[in-house]
């Protein structure tokens, strides 16, 4: 299921085009969003451009300002503008920042939230694809980390849209995965004839990101045997979330049944365990990101590296799959 079913089938390419267009007719980006992307591929822009662009926008201003200065990046000075973040940050890190809180915002869905599908969820396992994304690529060099961040946080971006745009479709994904207990894109490929990925990617391209972004979007479901791209690091950093049981929208943490198999790089496992915590670590660092970006904190995955049962409320509230 890696090919692409819309090439042969006028119905399934006005199906993906008519997904595409009603997401981004009823979860438009925000214009700072857009001008942060034109900007990272403005060789001409300078770092106080990206500022003032952000500035701009008070909400993103404040949630930037608020992850600055939390322990997620630990800067013992206090930074009180996007100035100084840029500063202190650097560009690209800012900048995949604003476009994955932008994201974020633009595609919480509230009037289709489904206890059987967690757009919580959605978004813990996006950002610890992103942060694991990061790390792989930190230490294989092939990628700056900001772009892999970015990658990683947007490479399901698909599975949003199709709830969105057909959710009476998306519901009878759900059903299946649940009742028939079919793996998550068997049942994509079943009810709408082609996988998130795919639609993902044509959201990507239709926000005019990066080919290589969209590209990895597209191919985070090939096999990978080496680290050689952004699409080998966003699939392999997809693949050590899920194999922890950290599935986008549903708690798989007790289910080692559900879980893929399939082995990752020697170099992917080797970057994640320099991290002093490993996986813990990241997924701690990914619930950190979503606290500090978001209005409310986010429901979390049940505990599965050793935590007590009871540690922490919003634990309890997950829903399980």
């Amino acid at each position: 299921m890696t090919s692409d079913p819309t090439a042969d089938s006028p119905f399934f390419r006005n199906r993906l085009r008519t997904i595409v267009q009603a997401t981004t007719d009823l979860a438009p980006l925000k214009a700072v969003a857009t001008k942060a992307i034109q900007l990272a591929e403005d060789e001409r822009s300078a770092a106080m451009d990206l500022a003032t662009v952000i500035s701009s926008d008070q909400a993103l201003t404040a949630r930037l300002l608020k992850l600055s200065n939390s322990a997620y990046y630990g800067y013992a000075r206090r930074i009180s503008n996007v100035r100084e973040a840029v500063i202190l940050l650097g560009m690209r890190t800012v900048r995949s920042v604003a476009i994955s809180t932008a994201i974020i915002d633009a595609l919480r869905i509230p009037q289709l939230e489904n206890s059987r599908f967690d757009q919580d969820l959605f978004w813990a396992h996006s950002v610890t694809v992103g942060i694991i994304a990061e790390v792989i690529a930190r230490e294989t060099r092939v990628a700056r980390p900001e772009d892999a961040f970015t990658a990683g946080v947007l490479h399901d971006i698909g599975k949003l849209a199709m709830m969105l745009a057909e959710p009476a479709a998306f519901a009878e994904v759900i059903d299946l995965v649940e009742t028939e207990g079919m793996k998550y894109r068997d049942a994509e490929f079943a009810v709408f004839g082609f996988g998130h990925e795919l639609v993902g990617a044509r959201l990507a391209a239709r926000w005019k990101f990066p080919e290589p972004l969209v590209s990895a979007i597209q191919a985070h479901h090939q096999p990978v045997a080496a680290i050689e791209s952004m699409a080998d690091i966003v699939t392999a950093a997809n693949l050590v979330a899920n194999r922890e049981g950290l599935a986008a929208g549903f708690d798989y943490t007790h289910e080692p049944e559900r879980r893929p198999a399939a082995a990752v790089p020697p170099a992917v496992d080797l970057a994640v365990g320099k991290v002093h915590g490993g996986i813990a670590t990241l997924e701690e660092k990914a619930r950190a990101f979503l606290t500090h970006v978001t209005s409310r904190p986010p429901r979390w995955y049940r505990p599965h590296h050793g935590e007590a049962e009871d540690a922490g409320a919003d634990a309890e509230e997950t829903p399980a799959a």
